[in-house]
């Protein structure tokens, strides 16, 4: 038998064809590890939702529209999440699903520890984020402690 060499899959998803391979690949790395998976889903709320784009004369969102962005996320959360536990369970593989607010990386960052493998794709759903903000796969490349694989 092969020794363990991750403790557990972390498997961040945001719906996108790209995380959509990577979570394929997590569930068959997770079977054939037999560590634990688990799908990660962040809700990720940009500050310009809060105060408007620069330069702005309106401020354009409320709390109750703020309220609604976040309901909505999370309802989108658990319907990727879900979907994505029914083809792990295909495998008969077990899947913790974790649904959090806050900066997709760093959440991604926070989560895993050491001996975690981190899945993800190459690619998420905002090409205007990763403009900006440079591409989340990237950041966790750089600044986690765990191993992590991209998948193209």
């Amino acid at each position: 038998m092969m020794e363990k060499i991750f403790e557990r899959i972390i498997m961040p998803v945001d719906g996108s064809e790209s995380s959509k391979r990577s979570a394929k690949k997590a569930i068959y790395l997770a079977k054939q590890m037999k560590v634990e998976l688990i799908a990660l889903y962040v809700v990720y709320i940009p500050i310009s939702a809060y105060v408007g784009a620069p330069y702005s004369p309106v401020i354009y969102t409320d709390d109750l529209e703020i309220k609604e962005i976040r309901e909505k996320m999370n309802k989108e959360g658990a319907n990727i999440l879900n979907e994505i536990e029914q083809e792990a369970s295909k495998l008969g593989i077990k899947l913790t699903k974790k649904i959090v607010e806050g900066v997709p990386d760093e959440e991604i960052i926070n989560l895993s520890k050491k001996n975690d493998l981190i899945v993800m794709g190459a690619k998420g759903i905002s090409a205007i984020d990763r403009i900006f903000l440079g591409s989340v796969s990237e950041k966790v490349l750089h600044h986690a402690s765990s191993s992590v694989m991209i998948v193209r």
